[in-house]
């Protein structure tokens, strides 16, 4: 590789994973993401007691966008640039100008729970600093800025004469509806409304896969490329998804699977791995794998650990597991990018659908993902934001999508016009900007 572009060959690697959620499988974002926003709002009013006036707040898909960053003390939303520092944010649903962001923030613009995620972002992922913020990084988390947004206004709305809260609730309430509605546990129960309507109607919410890809699958395994999928959601709910996504047979175009895999800690810990049960679609209590036990190929294992998956497929390949170089596809840049080229040393793709707003002009989900009120997901004017930034660092590439890796046969190298990794080119808006690498993964 060149010092003036970043490059991907999939022949320089030996074992190759997917994310499964919005990276081997897309969702019909028109469709799954008012059914997110409701869901939501629903629980706020009918558990929390919030007030019924947040039910008649208008889906303003307008607010939408990935990454946003929630400061839950002040009900506030913020867009952070590659640096931390806040480029745009809003009180509810009404944006700041620049002197009241100044006057929350100071005139450096920054805060320094965002500075903390910045530097290191597993360390704001739990504890104090978890009550206090979110980042909204899929398209699960999204439609969570414009409830918290719409809940600050009502409260604010109710205050009466008393004034506007020194600190709000609001986030703590939303982290409640999120963990109800996204719980393994209620996943066949009909307590999560999220998961009754998907498995209702599993092809109105889960886009089918192309037949290319699932025939780049086969390629990838023909090349002798051990796969495996790595996911986070429980076995029932992927198995649900990814039926409905790459057919009944999904199991066969992989080596290893692994469900509810706890990422970002997937990559960092030594969590035990568990057998599931196939047929029940759930995990077998007391079947713990002991930490120096081979992984059988063709079995699904859930939670678990990266050492002992890598150990596995480096066996399967006769190689010793320093030789087994790994590459992963993910479209989560915390979970999915940062965590393994930081913490576990091998590369990653970032999977960024905002790319298809520049790329496709029939792209049918950009009243979902161009947003006006905050602007570009990846820059704001000449600054770039902070997953830029995240990517241009750590991915080996960006890409769009899964299907657009297909549209190449996997011996074919690919080659960016840039050293920050976008494929196959920079972002239209990002070409005034000043972003720049350090690149922490593969070789340059």
């Amino acid at each position: 590789m060149n010092s003036y572009c970043k490059e991907l060959d999939l022949m320089d690697y030996d074992i190759i994973g997917f994310d499964l959620d919005g990276t081997l499988l897309r969702y019909n974002l028109q469709e799954m993401t008012p059914l997110i926003y409701n869901v939501l709002k629903k629980y706020l009013v009918e558990v929390k007691g919030y007030s019924p006036a947040l039910l008649s707040k208008d889906l303003d898909m307008d607010f939408f966008q990935k990454g946003l960053m929630l400061d839950g003390v002040r009900g506030n939303v913020l867009k952070l640039s590659n640096e931390a520092t806040i480029l745009r944010a809003s009180h509810g649903t009404r944006l700041l100008s620049d002197e009241e962001i100044e006057n929350i923030y100071g005139v450096e613009r920054r805060w320094d729970v965002a500075t903390a995620f910045y530097n290191n972002p597993l360390s704001t992922w739990n504890g104090p600093a978890s009550e206090q913020m979110r980042t909204l990084l899929d398209y699960f988390d999204m439609p969570s800025a414009l409830v918290f947004a719409q809940a600050v206004d009502v409260v604010d709305d109710e205050s009466g004469p008393a004034g506007k809260p020194k600190e709000y609730k609001v986030w703590g309430d939303l982290l409640e509806a999120l963990m109800h509605s996204y719980n393994r546990d209620n996943f066949s129960n009909d307590s999560s409304l999220y998961f009754k309507a998907m498995r209702a109607e599993p092809h109105r919410y889960v886009l089918p896969s192309s037949a290319k890809l699932l025939a780049w699958l086969e390629q990838l395994r023909n090349a002798n490329k051990k796969l495996f999928l790595l996911t986070g959601s429980n076995i029932d709910f992927a198995d649900l998804t990814a039926t409905q996504a790459l057919g009944p047979d999904w199991r066969k175009y992989f080596d290893f699977i692994v469900t509810y895999a706890k990422k970002p800690g997937f990559f960092t810990q030594k969590r035990a791995y568990l057998n599931v049960d196939d047929v029940a679609k759930r995990e077998l209590p007391n079947t713990e794998l002991s930490p120096v036990e081979y992984l059988q190929p063709g079995k699904i294992y859930a939670q678990g650990n990266w050492h002992q998956l890598h150990q596995s497929m480096a066996k399967l390949l006769h190689k010793d597991a320093s030789n087994a170089r790994a590459l992963y596809f993910g479209d989560n840049i915390i979970q999915d990018i940062y965590t393994p080229v930081k913490h576990s040393g091998f590369d990653t793709v970032a999977i960024a659908e905002e790319l298809f707003l520049m790329e496709a002009k029939d792209y049918p989900f950009k009243a979902v993902l161009h947003s006006k009120f905050w602007g570009p997901y990846f820059n704001n004017g000449c600054t770039p934001t902070l997953w830029s930034g995240f990517i241009a660092n750590y991915a080996q590439i960006c890409i769009s999508s899964m299907d657009q890796m297909a549209q190449t046969a996997p011996t074919e190298r690919l080659v960016c016009n840039n050293v920050n990794g976008f494929y196959p080119m920079v972002p239209k808006s990002l070409e005034c900007s000043n972003l720049t690498t350090s690149w922490y993964g593969g070789c340059v």
